[in-house]
């Protein structure tokens, strides 16, 4: 019956059925299947939904898109602009280090593709650049949001991982630092074999000037992630106290965000809060059928069976959540992986917040591979280009973002050394 379900669940993926359905009903045919109580799995479908923790969900939804409608976006762009628009490639530099920026306010990868990507995109095609290009760009420079805290995503992982939250957030800073730097290199490398344009150098007071525009922005990361590692507030306090001052920010300060712009936030934020809460009921069900037959103790058992040495397991798990990433969203691929692997990771000495780590980088690079990648297809929408020509450009990105997660998973230190310098033992 689970080789069933298993099946069920990539046929109904392969029919174009929404993972949330394709999920929950291979998860309903082997319960239905094996006479299990309705009442007991109506019960299993919600009880993820009464975890505080996951209230933070919602309140990070609702400040990314409180900063996006506010145009806090704009005034990042030109604050990056001034710092990187000199190197070749001025443009796409900016992209990789708005991003970087936007993804300490937003925690969404694909709130800040669309963000970024809607005023960067026109302007890097009206400069010359390929719009193949600018869509592979966007697209792989944004998933860093999910990975520089604030992030949703590490939310749902410390809850199924029973992790610190603090510490994850801080973990998480270092490698989304190190994988922008490296699309950064992408982008120069690109950018002088295509002759891409480069900016002037800008003065030291037009640097300052920027970054008083944007400084409200740039704080916000340090104010939240500081709030939950001191013990000012806990993750879902915090995710609160950001929605409302991304709101005081937007209303009393800048002066953009109006009642109409706050009203088309919140339904966005709905939106996508129930997105990623229905993926959480149906991906419950699944892993409580899974772990009630014992496969994550199964597949423990056959991987280390193998007698791979550390490295030579390491990389297959790299490998296993690579292709993870390509075919399925993350919330469910951490809901079917997470009870899998973390016994697998602990039993080759894998420290649990470097672990979680290496696996949020991972399957983040999924987000812009095909067959369903989140952000590819929102970036060649905003760049009106073709997935076949963004995906020749993706490449180079790709192949950068798997020697950054190598290095992230030999070099424990990147993840290790934030969370070791704040918290004692």
């Amino acid at each position: 019956m689970i080789w069933l379900m298993v099946a069920c669940f990539f046929l109904f993926i392969a029919l174009g059925v929404p993972i949330a359905f394709s999920i929950g009903a291979s998860a309903l045919l082997y319960v239905l299947a094996s006479d299990i109580s309705l009442v007991l799995i109506a019960q299993r479908f919600f009880s993820n939904t009464e975890s505080f923790a996951f209230l933070a969900v919602p309140f990070f939804v609702l400040t990314g898109s409180l900063m996006v409608h506010a145009s806090i976006a704009e005034k990042i762009i030109k604050f990056a602009d001034t710092l990187v628009r000199q190197f070749k490639g001025g443009l796409g530099c900016v992209s990789v280090v708005t991003n970087m920026i936007m993804a300490g306010v937003s925690g969404s990868s694909v709130a800040d593709c669309a963000a970024v990507g809607s005023v960067i995109i026109p302007e890097m095609k009206r400069t010359g650049y390929h719009a193949s290009f600018a869509s592979a760009l966007n697209a792989s420079a944004s998933v860093v949001g999910i990975i520089i805290p604030p992030s949703s995503t590490m939310i749902i992982i410390a809850y199924l991982t029973n992790l610190s939250v603090g510490k994850m957030f801080l973990a998480g800073a270092i490698p989304g630092i190190l994988i922008c730097a490296a699309f950064f290199a992408v982008v120069v490398y690109v950018a002088k074999k295509r002759d891409y344009p480069q900016g002037t150098r800008a003065t030291l007071g037009e640097i300052l000037a920027s970054a008083r525009d944007a400084s409200w922005a740039l704080v916000l990361p340090f104010f939240l992630v500081g709030s939950i590692i001191f013990g000012i507030a806990t993750a879902t306090e915090a995710a609160a106290l950001s929605a409302l001052y991304a709101f005081a920010a937007g209303v009393f300060v800048y002066r953009t965000l109006d009642f109409p712009k706050m009203m088309i936030a919140l339904r966005e934020a709905v939106y996508s809060t129930t997105v990623v809460m229905i993926i959480v009921c149906t991906s419950t069900i699944f892993t409580w059928v899974l772990i009630a037959e014992g496969i994550p103790q199964l597949i423990s058992e056959l991987l280390l069976g193998l007698g791979l040495p550390i490295w030579g397991m390491k990389l297959m798990i790299i490998g296993i959540l690579l292709i993870a990433g390509m075919v399925m969203d993350n919330v469910p691929n951490l809901f079917i992986f997470i009870p899998i692997l973390f016994p697998i990771a602990a039993q080759i000495g894998f420290d649990p917040i470097h672990f979680s780590i290496v696996l949020l980088c991972t399957l983040a690079l999924g987000l812009f591979t095909p067959p369903v990648g989140t952000t590819l297809f929102l970036s060649c929408l905003l760049a009106d280009a073709t997935i076949e020509e963004t995906s020749k450009d993706l490449v180079l990105f790709f192949a950068a973002g798997v020697i950054s997660i190598l290095l992230i998973t030999f070099v424990p230190q990147l993840s290790l050394w934030l969370p070791g310098l704040v918290f004692t033992k």
